[in-house]
């Protein structure tokens, strides 16, 4: 492996760990929403998802496990550059498709729950 590759694998892996953590205060409820709901909302519909916790908590579900994925896609990427294991590359992008399959699907049914 050579000192670029361990390199670039280094940052992946810090990222996933920053999607990890991120991930973890979404499940908890801490700290900003990171959520395309929460962030394109007009002021008045932000301060009705503030002032009533239960409307933002599906949304920071969904956060979390978009998040997780994030951070897995991202240790995938980390090991296929450390060994390159074609097999982690196919692991990459299956995960890729299910996070991006899970934020669709997730998205749907919490604007149906509205």
């Amino acid at each position: 492996m050579s000192p670029v590759q361990m390199i670039i694998g280094i940052i992946f892996l810090a990222f996933g760990i920053g999607a990890f953590v991120i991930s973890y205060l979404q499940f908890k409820e801490k700290g900003y929403l990171f959520n395309n709901a929460y962030i394109w909302a007009s002021k008045q519909e932000r301060k009705q998802m503030d002032e009533n916790k239960e409307r933002k908590t599906p949304y920071y579900r969904q956060s979390g496990f978009a998040f997780i994925f994030i951070g897995f896609i991202f240790l995938a990427y980390a090991v296929y550059i450390a060994t390159d294991w074609m097999w982690m590359n196919v692991a990459f992008w299956a995960l890729v498709l299910i996070a991006v399959s899970y934020a669709v699907v997730s998205s749907i049914q919490n604007e149906r729950h509205k």
